[in-house]
């Protein structure tokens, strides 16, 4: 293998003109924090004639007296409809209590077909040895023998 390109090339230096001092080393400066950037002028808004403004005004309270309108009959309409089911509710309850008191003679009605039955000892009935027996009047068997 040959030795070629075995030298390192030198950097350049600066070459000074004649005539110039050669100038010495520069100290080394001291790093500032950085400055908030300055945002630009904000941008001036277009200039708007008297009458233009007036005519945006007028716009701008028609457009909030119709909102007015509006919400006033919402709030009416709300009104209205809480009313509406306030007396719904009402009608129904009063439905429901007169369908329970008809419901009752219905189930009343059955016990008033049954006899009553005394309250109270059973009177005993003494059977007559040749009168037929009804079966209202017979006593059961434990019936007949005295309790004591």
């Amino acid at each position: 293998m040959a030795k070629a390109a075995t030298k390192k090339a030198k950097p350049a230096k600066k070459a000074v003109k004649p005539g110039r001092r050669v100038a010495a080393a520069k100290p080394t400066k001291i790093v500032k924090a950085a400055s908030p950037v300055k945002k630009p002028a904000t941008a001036r808004a277009p200039v708007v004639s008297k009458d233009e403004l007036r005519a945006q005004l007028e716009k701008a309270q028609s457009l909030i007296a119709g909102l007015r309108t509006k919400a006033r009959e919402a709030t009416r309409a709300a009104k209205a409809s809480a009313a509406q089911t306030a007396e719904l509710q009402a009608k129904v309850a009063q439905l429901e209590r007169t369908s329970a008191v008809k419901e009752k003679p219905k189930s009343a009605a059955p016990s008033a077909e049954k006899p009553v039955k005394p309250r109270g000892r059973r009177p005993e009935v003494k059977a007559v040895p040749d009168a037929p027996i009804e079966a209202a009047e017979r006593v059961p068997a434990d019936s007949e023998t005295p309790e004591a």
